[in-house]
């Protein structure tokens, strides 16, 4: 789902720049494989996809990845903030989703159903815990 949105936001971007749309296919393409591709390879087709458009699109492209790294950034360091006043066993489950995100082998697709398991298999006093300190977008993006 989010992988879709970043695509199709780049895509809209591209379109409204230019008031021409990539081609269907193109499109197509890259959001009918994204879930079996990782966050880099998906990046790296919008990435050739943008450098195809105008310069307005492309230093449009290029803000909105630096805004995009600066909320992951933040994010990160909320996490890391609330590690250590969170119960051992919360922790493990926290290290698991973030180890999860940052392992740049696993495909979207596969972080999706990891993170989807780690979600429906913790107990209401762990998931309690984690919702006092942290949003469900911080403990689950996939856009890193």
């Amino acid at each position: 789902m989010i992988k879709n949105i970043a695509i199709v936001s780049v895509v809209f971007c591209a379109f409204v720049s230019t008031q021409r749309a990539p081609s269907t296919e193109v499109i197509d393409k890259i959001l009918g494989s994204a879930e079996t591709k990782t966050i880099e390879q998906i990046n790296k087709e919008i990435d050739k996809l943008v450098e195809k458009l105008d310069e307005k699109t492309k230093q449009e492209h290029k803000a909105w990845k630096l805004r995009v790294e600066k909320d992951e950034r933040e994010r990160k360091s909320r996490i890391f903030k609330v590690l250590p006043k969170l119960s051992t066993r919360t922790q493990q489950k926290l290290i698991r989703i973030v180890m999860t995100q940052q392992n740049q082998t696993l495909s979207v697709g596969e972080k999706e159903r990891i993170l989807r398991h780690i979600s429906t298999s913790m107990d209401n006093n762990t998931k309690n815990e984690l919702a006092r300190f942290l949003s469900d977008k911080d403990l689950f993006s996939l856009i890193y």
